[in-house]
């Protein structure tokens, strides 16, 4: 089954969709409380009681589910929206910021240098930023169709922060680029 249909099916069947919802569960706990090398079938199947041939059935490649652990985690803010565009911006860029600065940097970099070689692993970042695409744009009331350059510009100069300049993310960039945003938030809507 190709890993679009198994998706599909996720959607459709409840019971798939339940199993996969508990294991990613259980590997973002293990990633936050222990790190990467303590997501494993064996541990996820004892947390969960779900058979480690189910496990390797859905994610052959163990690291897999490592980063869908991550990449799923965008399905809702997280933190409840105020409706004020400034401050739901400002959250999310904090959010983002300990996301990047935390455990899954390296898994990240792994995913892009993966992707030059793998169409599976470059389909797998595309849905992932069309994701939080999606999901930043709804947060701050864009239309998702037309938010893509938006996004590169809010979310562009904290990856080069963390991963080129190599230095933290502060307070003061991320007013910086909230600021470059509302200032230019009428006409990115027009």
């Amino acid at each position: 089954m190709s890993p679009g249909a198994d998706k599909q099916q996720d959607v459709t069947d409840p019971r798939i969709a339940s199993t996969r919802k508990r294991i990613l569960g259980a590997a973002r706990q293990l990633l936050v409380e222990e790190g990467q090398e303590a997501v494993t079938p064996t541990r996820l199947a004892g947390l969960t009681g779900i058979s480690r041939s189910t496990i390797y059935r859905r994610w052959p490649d163990p690291d897999d589910i490592v980063f869908e652990a991550i990449a799923d985690d965008t399905e809702a803010p997280p933190f409840t929206p105020s409706g004020d565009v400034r401050q739901d911006l400002t959250r999310y860029l904090e959010a983002l910021r300990e996301g990047l600065q935390a455990f899954h940097t390296t898994l990240l970099a792994t995913r892009i240098d993966r992707a030059e070689r793998e169409t599976r692993t470059a389909e797998m970042l595309r849905r992932t930023g069309q994701s939080r695409r999606y999901l930043m744009a709804d947060l701050l009331g864009h239309p998702r169709e037309d938010f893509a350059a938006a996004q590169a510009l809010i979310v562009g100069p904290l990856m080069y922060q963390r991963f080129l300049a190599r230095e933290d993310i502060t307070d003061e960039l991320i007013e910086l680029v909230v600021d470059a945003y509302m200032q230019t938030r009428s006409g990115l809507l027009e």
